[in-house]
């Protein structure tokens, strides 16, 4: 669906001082109708190479290469995505359903649509009972409910979330990985960061690892666990120690 060629990102810390190395030359692809777990610690460079992908931001170097079934141009490309930063803004003063008709106006989705997958989206993230109460009554999980419902209002073919369960309860936490599992299923390609390793183990058919800006493992979540079978993989991904 995606392939990352070689991308490398630096940014400046300090007025005067050497810049941060980000990214370095990291090249994997996200394969078609899989669940994708986009591994590593905070700082790893996860959010930053999405950003990149979303075109939020520009490598230094490198290519993003999108697959021809996306679309044949960028906007057409970012119509087939569904993204959720880590961190999304709601409009406070709007209510559930207001927020996602907004956003459905910007995909050109019609009325007819937008109420039958509203209806079906809502009642599976069960978020039904709460669209016509105002987004700053919402909880966090709540808001990460409409968040996925918003995210898929356009029904897109790839969908890439960073970190979507983070801070949710243990109950929202196995609902929504059951969310993904079941999109899976309708043909959806789904790329999401997480450093919760056992999510990836979970729910995922592959996995990409990043440590300290740098790939260090592409490949199926079977063959991952296969290679360290017996291991502490948070010792492997997190404390792993670039020997270049």
């Amino acid at each position: 669906m995606i392939q990352i060629k070689n991308i490398s990102k630096k940014f400046k810390t300090e007025l005067i001082g050497q810049p941060f190395l980000a990214l370095n030359q990291v090249s994997f692809s996200i394969p078609e109708n899989q669940v994708v777990g986009f591994l590593g610690a905070n700082g790893a460079g996860k959010t930053t190479l999405i950003k990149i992908i979303m075109g939020f931001i520009f490598a230094d170097a490198g290519d993003v290469i999108f697959n021809s079934r996306l679309g044949s141009n960028k906007f057409e490309v970012l119509k087939n995505i569904g993204y959720l930063p880590e961190r999304p803004y709601y409009y406070p003063s709007l209510t559930g359903l207001e927020f996602i008709s907004y956003l459905s106006e910007l995909s050109k989705v019609d009325k007819i649509t937008l109420n039958k997958r509203v209806k079906i989206l809502s009642e599976q993230f069960k978020i039904d009972f709460a669209l016509k109460r105002k987004i700053r009554t919402y909880s966090k999980g709540m808001l990460q409910r409409l968040g996925f419902v918003a995210t898929l209002i356009h029904d897109p073919q790839l969908i890439i979330y960073d970190e979507p369960l983070s801070g949710l309860d243990p109950v929202g936490r196995k609902e929504l990985k059951n969310s993904l599992i079941e999109l899976s299923s309708l043909k959806k390609t789904i790329f999401f960061s997480t450093h919760v390793i056992s999510d990836v183990e979970e729910i995922c058919q592959y996995a990409v690892c990043l440590n300290n800006g740098k790939l260090l493992f592409e490949g199926t979540v079977q063959s991952l666990l296969q290679k360290h079978m017996g291991e502490n993989l948070e010792n492997i991904i997190y404390n792993y120690q670039d020997k270049n």
